[in-house]
């Protein structure tokens, strides 16, 4: 009979205590579940087409500033000059998504706490400039990475801004190095 008792007592901690790893797994999964939400909905809108070709560069960068900043809540001080005008189809869409990848890049991996984004004309060009507080890295080695293996991540990152800059005929820039932050210069013909 004790020896009944004492089973019947093992066996209801041994319940509770799976209830209690049921409850933990099921809080983990919820939890999972609603990040991978986030990030779908995160996905959506950013390849939710911004209406390029009727609004300006500049309602463009600017929207795509605030976006960042409602999905990260991490700050982008943003200088658009006045004399911005627009731009050819093909560089307003090469800006928006070298500028959405320096944002996400800023935000995902150099633990930045803010990002400034500024954008001007200069003559038949368009500048970008992009910089962070962040940790900062070696621009070659991770370009070098991300040839050896295709992509780094899953993602195309630098190697896609240069070779969107490329394709344009533009100019690229990273001034980055290990505890220093990050500074991202583009230049794009503006037709």
């Amino acid at each position: 009979m004790r020896q009944d008792a004492e089973a019947r007592a093992a066996s209801r901690r041994l319940l509770a205590t799976s209830e209690r790893e049921l409850q933990q797994r099921v809080r983990q999964a919820i939890g999972l579940l609603e990040r991978a939400l986030g990030e779908i909905r995160n996905f959506i809108g950013a390849f939710r087409p911004p209406g390029f070709e009727r609004r300006p560069l500049g309602e463009i960068i600017e929207g795509l500033a605030v976006q960042h900043e409602t999905l990260t809540d991490q700050v982008v001080e943003l200088t658009v000059a006045p004399d911005l005008g627009d731009c050819a189809l093909p560089t307003k869409i090469a800006i928006y998504r070298i500028l959405q990848e320096a944002l996400a890049n800023g935000h995902r991996h150099s633990g930045a706490t803010r990002q400034r984004v500024g954008v001007a004309r200069r003559g038949a060009a368009i500048q970008l400039a992009v910089s962070d507080d962040g940790r900062g890295f070696e621009p070659e080695r991770v370009l070098a990475r991300e040839v050896d293996v295709g992509v780094e991540g899953g993602h195309f990152g630098l190697r896609g801004i240069q070779d969107r800059v490329e394709m344009l005929g533009g100019s690229l820039t990273i001034d980055s190095a290990p505890g220093r932050g990050t500074e991202l210069a583009v230049t794009l013909p503006a037709e």
